[in-house]
């Protein structure tokens, strides 16, 4: 007989089982800390999954906002600007929907959209008080004025721009020019007091 066979393990009265032993709690963890940095890692690298984005672009927006601007779109960004930097932002919201029972919407307001930015240029100028309907409310409205003060007459074209062709909103009125608003300035400059809306509706809308 061959003495290895006789030594070997399997020969001492033992035979081998198979059973099940715990996996180390390590192992969960490992795994997990792995998807985690997977997922870090998708997410600033993966732009989304968008086949347009790639490095250094991290989003489809950044690749947009890189793009090219026509003279519109540099008008149109300067409006959205001012939108937020004079305050319109905080009443009538991003949206334009403005606030329930305190603030009228921008987003479809005939006074907005119409034919030509007369009245509105007036409204910015100096305020508004008093009642006033738009979509089909009554509002009771307290707009201080001087907003439009503090905007040279390119910023104030621009914010009407903004505000009566945002295609977010559903709007889609003509652009407003700088010399649009010098003329309506010119006319109201010695005005310090704020409009009512029965003022307003004696003047053409263009």
């Amino acid at each position: 007989m061959n003495p290895d066979l006789k030594n070997s393990p399997t020969t001492n009265g033992t035979e081998p089982s198979v059973g099940f032993a715990p996996v180390p709690v390590v192992f969960f963890l490992l795994i997990g800390i792995l998807f985690y940095l997977g997922q870090l890692y998708l997410d600033h690298y993966g732009g989304g999954f968008n086949a347009k984005v790639y490095q250094p672009n991290d989003s489809w927006k950044m690749v947009q906002d890189l793009q090219p601007k026509g003279a519109g779109d540099l008008v149109f960004a300067k409006g959205k600007k001012a939108f937020s930097d004079v305050g319109c932002v905080a009443c009538h919201q991003a949206t334009g929907m403005g606030t329930p029972g305190q603030f009228p919407p921008l987003a479809g307001s005939e006074w907005v959209l119409a034919p030509g930015p007369n009245r509105m240029i007036r409204i910015i100028q100096n305020g508004l008080e008093g009642p006033i309907k738009i979509k089909g409310s009554d509002w009771a409205l307290a707009m201080p004025g001087g907003l439009g003060a503090v905007l040279s007459d390119e910023d104030f074209a621009a914010l009407l721009t903004f505000i009566r062709g945002n295609k977010e909103w559903g709007n889609n009125a003509s652009p407003v020019t700088a010399a649009e608003v010098k003329a309506v300035r010119d006319q109201i400059k010695d005005r310090q007091t704020p409009w009512h809306a029965e003022e307003l509706l004696a003047y053409p809308e263009k």
